[in-house]
Protein backbone atom coordinates (compact mmCIF):
# COMPACT_ATOMS: atom_id res chain seq x y z
CA UNK A 1 0.00 0.00 0.00
CA UNK A 2 3.06 2.27 -0.02
CA UNK A 3 2.26 5.55 -1.85
CA UNK A 4 -1.26 4.34 -2.65
CA UNK A 5 -3.08 5.88 0.32
CA UNK A 6 -4.56 9.37 0.50
CA UNK A 7 -6.63 11.56 2.78
CA UNK A 8 -6.47 11.90 6.53
CA UNK A 9 -4.38 8.74 6.85
CA UNK A 10 -1.54 10.29 4.85
CA UNK A 11 -0.04 8.83 1.68
CA UNK A 12 2.31 6.27 3.31
CA UNK A 13 5.24 7.13 1.06
CA UNK A 14 7.83 7.25 3.84
CA UNK A 15 8.49 10.99 3.38
CA UNK A 16 7.75 13.13 6.43
CA UNK A 17 7.87 16.39 4.43
CA UNK A 18 4.65 15.72 2.53
CA UNK A 19 2.74 13.66 5.09
CA UNK A 20 0.04 16.34 5.41
CA UNK A 21 -1.05 16.45 1.76
CA UNK A 22 -4.46 18.08 1.30
CA UNK A 23 -7.20 17.12 -1.16
CA UNK A 24 -5.83 19.45 -3.85
CA UNK A 25 -2.23 18.21 -3.42
CA UNK A 26 -1.31 21.19 -1.24
CA UNK A 27 1.18 20.46 1.57
CA UNK A 28 0.33 21.60 5.11
CA UNK A 29 2.77 22.01 7.99
CA UNK A 30 0.07 22.10 10.65
CA UNK A 31 -1.95 18.94 11.42
CA UNK A 32 -4.93 21.15 12.37
CA UNK A 33 -5.03 22.90 9.00
CA UNK A 34 -4.42 19.59 7.22
CA UNK A 35 -7.53 18.17 8.89
CA UNK A 36 -9.56 21.31 8.15
CA UNK A 37 -8.69 20.97 4.45
CA UNK A 38 -10.72 17.75 4.33
CA UNK A 39 -13.77 19.18 6.11
CA UNK A 40 -17.00 18.75 4.16
CA UNK A 41 -19.59 21.48 4.76
CA UNK A 42 -22.94 20.15 5.91
CA UNK A 43 -26.48 21.43 5.52
CA UNK A 44 -26.95 21.11 9.29
CA UNK A 45 -24.17 23.63 9.90
CA UNK A 46 -25.80 26.05 7.47
CA UNK A 47 -29.20 25.59 9.14
CA UNK A 48 -27.68 26.28 12.57
CA UNK A 49 -25.89 29.38 11.27
CA UNK A 50 -22.41 27.90 11.75
CA UNK A 51 -19.81 28.65 9.13
CA UNK A 52 -16.93 26.44 8.10
CA UNK A 53 -13.42 27.90 7.81
CA UNK A 54 -12.14 28.25 4.27
CA UNK A 55 -8.65 27.05 3.33
CA UNK A 56 -6.89 29.74 1.30
CA UNK A 57 -3.46 31.18 0.71
CA UNK A 58 -2.87 34.62 2.18
CA UNK A 59 -2.03 37.34 -0.34
CA UNK A 60 -0.23 40.58 0.48
CA UNK A 61 1.18 43.26 -1.79
CA UNK A 62 4.51 45.04 -1.50
CA UNK A 63 7.02 47.06 -3.51
CA UNK A 64 10.27 45.28 -4.38
CA UNK A 65 13.77 46.83 -4.52
CA UNK A 66 13.06 48.20 -8.02
CA UNK A 67 9.84 49.85 -6.80
CA UNK A 68 7.67 47.33 -8.71
CA UNK A 69 4.43 46.16 -7.14
CA UNK A 70 4.37 42.47 -6.21
CA UNK A 71 1.66 40.09 -5.08
CA UNK A 72 3.02 37.70 -2.45
CA UNK A 73 1.20 34.44 -1.71
CA UNK A 74 1.69 32.29 1.37
CA UNK A 75 3.25 29.02 0.31
CA UNK A 76 0.85 27.10 2.57
CA UNK A 77 -2.93 27.65 2.73
CA UNK A 78 -4.39 28.59 6.12
CA UNK A 79 -7.87 28.40 7.64
CA UNK A 80 -9.70 31.70 7.17
CA UNK A 81 -13.15 32.96 8.02
CA UNK A 82 -15.68 32.99 5.15
CA UNK A 83 -16.20 36.41 3.55
CA UNK A 84 -19.54 37.13 5.24
CA UNK A 85 -18.51 36.29 8.81
CA UNK A 86 -16.65 37.82 11.74
CA UNK A 87 -13.62 36.16 13.25
CA UNK A 88 -13.88 35.32 16.93
CA UNK A 89 -10.14 34.82 17.40
CA UNK A 90 -6.97 34.84 15.38
CA UNK A 91 -3.41 33.70 15.87
CA UNK A 92 -0.14 35.18 14.73
CA UNK A 93 2.41 32.93 13.10
CA UNK A 94 5.34 33.19 10.75
CA UNK A 95 4.50 32.40 7.11
CA UNK A 96 6.65 31.93 4.02
CA UNK A 97 5.59 33.86 0.91
CA UNK A 98 6.47 33.61 -2.78
CA UNK A 99 6.26 36.97 -4.59
CA UNK A 100 5.40 37.69 -8.23
CA UNK A 101 5.17 40.89 -10.25
CA UNK A 102 1.56 42.02 -9.93
CA UNK A 103 1.37 43.34 -13.50
CA UNK A 104 1.86 39.89 -15.08
CA UNK A 105 -1.19 38.18 -16.51
CA UNK A 106 -0.27 34.90 -14.79
CA UNK A 107 -0.15 36.71 -11.43
CA UNK A 108 -3.57 38.26 -12.08
CA UNK A 109 -4.96 34.75 -12.65
CA UNK A 110 -3.47 33.59 -9.34
CA UNK A 111 -4.97 36.59 -7.55
CA UNK A 112 -8.44 35.59 -8.77
CA UNK A 113 -7.85 31.89 -8.10
CA UNK A 114 -6.60 32.37 -4.52
CA UNK A 115 -9.98 33.83 -3.53
CA UNK A 116 -11.80 30.59 -4.32
CA UNK A 117 -9.45 27.73 -3.44
CA UNK A 118 -5.97 26.85 -2.18
CA UNK A 119 -3.22 27.37 -4.74
CA UNK A 120 -1.74 23.97 -3.87
CA UNK A 121 0.83 22.78 -6.38
CA UNK A 122 1.26 26.23 -7.94
CA UNK A 123 3.50 27.29 -5.02
CA UNK A 124 5.13 23.99 -4.06
CA UNK A 125 8.87 24.15 -4.56
CA UNK A 126 8.86 27.90 -5.23
CA UNK A 127 11.43 30.15 -3.58
CA UNK A 128 10.67 31.91 -0.31
CA UNK A 129 10.88 35.65 -1.03
CA UNK A 130 9.40 36.92 2.21
CA UNK A 131 8.83 35.62 5.73
CA UNK A 132 6.27 37.50 7.74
Amino acid sequence: YRSKLAGLCGNFDGEQTNEYEGPREEIYKSPKEFCLSYMVPSEQCKAEGRKQPVMRNIMITRLNDRNEEQACFSKTPVAQCPEDSKKAKSEVRSMEFHCLLKELQSTQKMIKLHKSKPLGDKLQGKSTDLVQ
